[in-house]
């Protein structure tokens, strides 16, 4: 054997059973090596994803979101790129949280990207038990958005500060319709991608100053502080319900539900914080049985 072909050999072993992930994109997004380590992972072969594009491994807002931007950077910029994310793979039935690290493999002759090197570490566990440490009592396991507990200190903290500030704010409570089918049809694994997904979609159409919490179940409040035009109010109902009446495209399935939507001011209405949610509640409940009746 060669010195080269040994270290290949070597190289190749590392490659292919360290715990860390290994792969190559080429400059037209598709796989080139896999690690055996990369593919059993996200539950392949690695004969499967060679030669075929991420989008085969990822879920669509992952791929869209996280994946494609990140290596449209790398390539652009010709420069590494780092990030850690949760992301949610087409077979997994949860997402993982992953350090990686988008290499740029610049051609000497051309001095262009040619490729990406692919390194990704899951530290889910870790990531987890952080989160326990310091956001667990606030933090909603299955989302990673704040849980009822949280949004009802901060509604709180907001009504008692009323008399010291003329801010008002909105109340916005969601409910999912359809998503028992969703659960019924095709399991509770996928019905928490769906969640994890709703809960994506809802945080990117906010602002950031807005908290999107998971109230419990299949629903949602969206609290819009400080709300300075009442205007804003349907402007957001609107950008929730385009954005959920989108497909979602889970474990090879395209899942479609709708979302029903009731709303409460303060300080307009009331001061109470088991009032607010009360008013939202019961609107949104009216809106759903509406929908239910024009069915």
């Amino acid at each position: 054997m060669t010195q080269n072909a040994f270290f290949k050999e070597v190289f190749a072993t590392v490659l292919d059973y360290s715990i860390d992930l290994y792969a190559y994109v080429d400059i037209k997004n598709t796989y080139q090596y896999i690690s055996k380590s990369y593919a059993h992972f996200y539950d392949f072969e690695v004969k499967d994803l060679i030669g075929e594009s991420p989008k085969q491994v990822f879920d669509q807002d992952t791929y869209r979101n996280i994946v494609e931007p990140n290596l449209a950077k790398c390539i652009a910029e010709k420069a590494p790129v780092n990030f850690e994310s949760w992301i949610l793979a087409k077979k997994a039935e949860e997402p993982v949280y992953l350090y990686t690290s988008y290499l740029p493999h610049v051609s000497k002759q051309t001095n262009e990207v040619v490729g990406v090197i692919v390194i990704s570490k899951d530290v889910s566990e870790f990531k987890r038990a952080e989160g326990l440490l310091s956001q667990s009592a606030n933090t909603d396991a299955l989302t990673g958005i704040p849980n009822r507990l949280y949004l009802e200190n901060k509604l709180n903290v907001l009504t008692e500060s009323y008399h010291r500030s003329s801010d008002r704010f909105a109340l916005l409570f969601l409910d999912l319709d359809g998503f028992k089918e969703v659960n019924d049809s095709y399991g509770h694994a996928v019905g928490d991608k769906v969640l994890y997904q709703v809960a994506s979609r809802l945080s990117k159409n906010v602002r950031a100053q807005d908290i999107v919490a998971r109230y419990g179940g299949d629903e949602f409040v969206v609290l819009i502080s400080p709300l300075v035009e009442t205007d804003v109010i349907n402007i957001v109902k609107n950008k929730i319900e385009r954005t959920i009446s989108q497909p979602f495209d889970i474990s090879g399935h395209k899942i479609t539900i709708g979302v029903s939507i009731g709303t409460s001011v303060s300080p307009d209405e009331t001061f109470s914080v088991d009032d607010l949610i009360n008013f939202a509640d019961r609107r949104m409940y009216h809106n759903k049985n509406k929908k239910m009746q024009r069915k």
